[in-house]
């Protein structure tokens, strides 16, 4: 038989599939026609069996599903702005509200874009943004990009146990204004840009939400087949806080009043207890943990988390990094190394998590946890063509016994070579193909400081700088 016509083929690579069996397949190739993989196999086999339009030559190279961050605040922009001893409360009130109030569209649309391209540049294949100020161009943005995401408007009803800490001058909206965002959000632009953007119902949470708007948000994401997300259970302060106001704790409550669901999709999570991972597991809820973020804000994850405890029993448990102004980066390969060692120290156990179960949060798990289950987080046929290249002929994998153990304790996400989204690349030997950095960096630099004295925050610095 004459070969079938593939738009790409990637040959001579070693292939880190995550398929059903978990195969490496040595000296692999992957054929991809349009946004489809159409198989993956031997080089000799493929090369027998397609004829493509591009090869690519994937020597020296680890091919693998695109990595999917599970937490990724577009909206946060100021880099390096707010002091790293703060609490998250402190955080949120003194430095975080104002400057995401003196925001503009404009900002958000090159800062968006600048993030973004950390993204591609580490690996980063598709995330879940849970609410910016501007979406109409960020959701421009996104398209231009060539990435997939979820994301949704910045929601909340300041009527939660934690109200207070609400600014009156940041996006006051009622209940009903909220609940009218949100579904007129997803009515407009779920399954946008191709089916590459879906679009979330997005409260802001950590207390700051009504029963009313919790329990509405996940209502109209049923009507319409997607999720409600929020951050919750995020610290110590956000418990209390909760305990008095309802007598429950943060995910207790969502249970108490019947907010927890499959279709509901919760970030930070390191506040629970035992009792509530029952709840999670019961209700089928989705989680995202953080852990660069839970370290730099002190959230207590090696203490109090109980991430292992979701996962033995059962609850889908995704990765990310968190917005750069808590976090500090968009590279999901230090996600992957906090997320597998972290755990060993706080039990004293080596065993209680593997560098394989950790690629499986990065990939598969995020997929599950976004409603794309069955197109992403594995290389197989008839999956989406979202993958990377990475770079092994670097001194941090040479020589490799294990790639595996590599990829999770060596690399970074300047290994990344090449990214691939819908069978469209968004990367290429490091240069980026759906953007001009040197214009983006252009436009942030000129629009930064104009941000912060609109936000009347000042830069500290605790050295002097001459």
């Amino acid at each position: 038989m004459a070969p079938e016509a593939v738009d790409i083929l990637i040959r001579n690579g070693t292939i880190l599939t995550v398929d059903g069996a978990r195969r490496i397949v040595t000296d692999g190739a992957v054929a991809v026609r349009g946004d489809r993989i159409v198989a993956v196999g031997k080089t000799a086999e493929l090369d027998a069996a397609y004829a493509p339009a591009r090869t690519i030559d994937a020597s020296l190279k680890l091919v693998m599903p695109g990595l999917i961050d599970g937490h990724a605040h577009l909206i946060e922009l100021a880099r390096g702005l707010i002091p790293d001893n703060l609490r998250t409360s402190d955080w949120l009130k003194d430095w975080c509200y104002p400057y995401l109030d003196a925001i503009t569209e404009e900002d958000e649309y090159w800062y968006s874009k600048c993030l973004m391209a950390e993204m591609i540049r580490s690996g980063t294949t598709c995330f879940v943004e849970p609410g910016c100020k501007f979406l109409a161009s960020t959701l421009t943005a996104i398209e231009e990009t060539g990435m997939r995401a979820t994301t949704g408007s910045w929601v909340w009803d300041h009527d939660g146990p934690d109200g207070q800490k609400c600014p009156d001058y940041f996006l006051p909206m009622t209940l009903d204004e909220a609940l009218e965002i949100t579904e007129s959000n997803i009515r407009s632009w779920d399954r946008s840009a191709d089916g590459r953007i879906r679009v979330f119902a997005t409260i802001e949470g950590v207390g700051t939400c009504s029963d009313e708007l919790t329990r509405g948000a996940r209502e109209i994401a049923a009507q319409y087949g997607t999720f409600a997300l929020m951050h919750k259970a995020s610290s110590q302060e956000e418990v209390a806080s909760e305990l008095k106001a309802t007598g429950h704790r943060p995910v207790e409550h969502m249970y108490e009043i019947g907010a927890l669901g499959p279709n509901v999709y919760l970030n930070h999570m390191t506040a629970v207890e035992s009792f509530e991972v029952d709840m999670l597991a019961e209700t089928d809820a989705k989680v995202c943990q953080n852990p660069p973020a839970a370290l730099k804000l002190a959230k207590g994850t090696t203490r109090m988390g109980k991430f292992l405890e979701m996962r033995e029993k059962g609850v889908t448990v995704a990765l990310g990094c968190d917005g750069v102004n808590s976090a500090d980066h968009k590279d999901m390969f230090q996600a992957m190394f906090l997320a597998a060692t972290l755990p060993k120290d706080a039990r004293l156990d080596p065993e209680v998590i593997t560098a394989e179960e950790v690629i499986e949060m990065a990939t598969l798990d995020g997929a599950r946890a976004t409603g794309w289950e069955d197109d992403l987080g594995a290389l197989e046929p008839g999956r989406k063509a979202d993958l990377i290249l990475l770079d092994i002929d670097r001194p941090e994998w040479v020589p490799s016994y294990n790639l595996v153990y590599s990829l999770v304790y060596a690399a970074s996400g300047d290994c990344v070579d090449t990214v691939m989204v819908d069978g469209r690349i968004l990367m290429e030997n490091r240069e980026l193909a759906t953007m001009d950095l040197a214009e983006v960096h252009a436009r942030c630099r000129e629009l930064a400081p104009r941000l912060i004295e609109r936000a009347n925050v000042k830069p500290i610095s605790r050295w002097p700088v001459v």
